[in-house]
């Protein structure tokens, strides 16, 4: 009979210690990883700049990407994929798997929102960009696209990026996590 408790008693205690460790709720430092940090693959690539350093590699025929586990000679267009696209796509995925509670909807909401916005502009503009180096269009061509796109995004995406400063502030302040603002214009 007390072999029966003590196995139940262990039966349940393993229960109860497989839901506590498979609940794992994200920390707040987690959150703000994901929500705020991951944002500086944005803010690094957000740039005519790294238009120059891509035309820079075209011209020197340095263009690389990964095939098939190798590295390879790329076009503009994989470049762009490769280098901002997909990990953008994994950093968007990261902040919508973040649960939502009362102190980090807010934050969370911000966030998708500057990724989403984001994601736009690398998926549509950047791509038709690099499509343009990779078809060798003439440079006045490239540099009035570049222009363009960051004549009509700065002022949102500046917008966007404050939004969520604002919002990840106060709650890093309030889980003690030292933050310092640093990107909250685009270059």
């Amino acid at each position: 009979m007390k072999t029966i408790y003590t196995k139940i008693i262990f039966v349940l205690l393993t229960v109860i210690s497989l839901s506590l460790t498979s609940c794992n709720p994200v920390s707040p430092d987690k959150v703000v990883q994901r929500a705020w940090l991951n944002t500086n693959n944005i803010t690094t690539r957000y740039s005519p700049k790294f238009f120059g350093q891509l035309r820079e590699l075209k011209a020197k025929g340095n263009i690389t990407v990964f095939k098939d586990k190798e590295v390879t000679k790329g076009t503009a267009v994989e470049y762009v994929n490769q280098m901002i696209i997909v990990p953008h796509n994994e950093s968007l995925q990261k902040v919508e798997e973040l649960p939502e509670k009362e102190d980090t909807k807010a934050l969370k909401a911000a966030s998708l929102e500057l990724f989403r916005y984001s994601k736009e502009i690398f998926e549509n503009d950047y791509l038709d960009i690099a499509r343009m180096i990779d078809e060798n269009r003439p440079d006045m061509e490239i540099n009035t696209a570049i222009e363009d796109l960051f004549l009509r995004h700065d002022q949102e995406m500046e917008t966007r990026l404050n939004r969520l400063d604002d919002q990840v502030i106060p709650y890093a302040e309030k889980h003690n996590i030292p933050i310092e603002t640093v990107h909250n214009q685009p270059n």
